[in-house]
């Protein structure tokens, strides 16, 4: 990790223990967090350090996102996402999970979209939103299931107000696909497809 000033001057900030591979990054008022598709790391602005997290409870994890106070991971060839602590991603908590249930896919992609929590899984997505709830904070939005996955979990991205995906449904046919609200269509033409 490298911090580059105004001047253009690097500064090394640490390593990950994995050189290939993905990457995903969010970032809170006061950390930066990395998974490198097995680990977390932390970078604190305020003293510059950068350190692995080490809290047992936090499962290996394939992404990262950040929305309404909490660092979300999703952890690896399961349904089940985990929050972190309130605005601290150095801190987690084994019952602080729930799982992407409506169907029996891997969820592969965690992500921060149109202030709702996305839950891209291999056939299915689900959307989840913040209810305050003082057990557990999100809930799937009722209708929220999209029979549209992810086949590529690096491709989400959050464009002019919608989600756009490389995206598959039930029989694996790769589609691209932009979703303003819970109803995905396909943007891509067949050529593309």
């Amino acid at each position: 990790l490298y911090e580059v000033d105004n001047a253009g001057a690097a500064t090394n900030r640490g390593s990950l223990n994995q050189s290939s591979g993905n990457v995903s990054m969010a970032e809170n008022p006061t950390q930066l967090a990395i998974c490198d598709g097995v680990t977390v790391y932390i970078f604190t602005y305020a003293s510059d350090g950068f350190a692995q997290v080490v809290d047992t409870d936090l499962p290996i994890s394939g992404t990262i996102t950040f929305i309404d106070g909490y660092f979300v991971v999703n952890k690896v060839d399961t349904g089940a996402f985990y929050i972190s602590g309130l605005n601290d991603g150095t801190s987690w908590a084994a019952l602080d999970f729930a799982t992407a249930e409506s169907s029996p896919d891997s969820l592969l992609r965690v992500y921060n979209a149109l202030g709702q929590l996305w839950l891209l899984g291999s056939k299915t997505s689900e959307i989840w939103s913040n209810t305050g709830n003082s057990a557990f904070p999100f809930q799937r939005i009722s209708g929220a299931k999209l029979e549209v996955g992810i086949l590529a979990p690096y491709t989400a991205v959050a464009v002019n107000s919608s989600l756009i995906w490389l995206g598959q449904d039930e029989f694996g046919l790769g589609t691209v696909y932009q979703a303003t609200s819970t109803v995905p269509r396909s943007i891509s033409t067949q050529a593309i497809d």
